[in-house]
């Protein structure tokens, strides 16, 4: 069976690097994008299952990205989880993302939301 493939978009590689070293403890696969630019790319090569996506990334902006993705009739159906280290919750989820988690991360938080919106629970 295979793995669920996550992406994790921040424009911090440190955060992205921890998130993914969290996910493969849970058993996930996960790959990671600094750069929102190429987020279009990655989703195309790795048919992510979630988007772990940061609500700032550096010029661009994480809303505007998931508006462009949830307008996309290819990745509108792609679960969107936004983190920030300011509460943006409304704004995320107004937006159509699944779920807000506030940096820095209470791990099991962060499980407990992947494993809700996957289904893995």
């Amino acid at each position: 069976m295979p793995k669920t493939k996550i992406l994790i978009v921040d424009d911090d590689a440190l955060t992205c690097k921890l998130i993914s070293t969290m996910l493969k403890l849970q058993g996930y696969v996960s790959t990671s994008v600094t750069d929102p630019g190429t987020i279009w790319r990655a989703i195309e090569a790795e048919s992510p299952s979630l988007i772990l996506m940061d609500y700032h990334l550096g010029a661009s902006h994480g809303l505007e990205v998931l508006h462009n993705l949830k307008a996309n009739d290819r990745t509108q159906s792609i679960p969107v989880v936004m983190t920030s280290g300011m509460d943006y919750e409304k704004e995320a989820v107004n937006a159509g993302a699944a779920g807000f988690i506030v940096k820095p991360f209470d791990w099991q938080e962060l499980s407990r939301i992947v494993e809700q919106i996957l289904g893995t629970s």
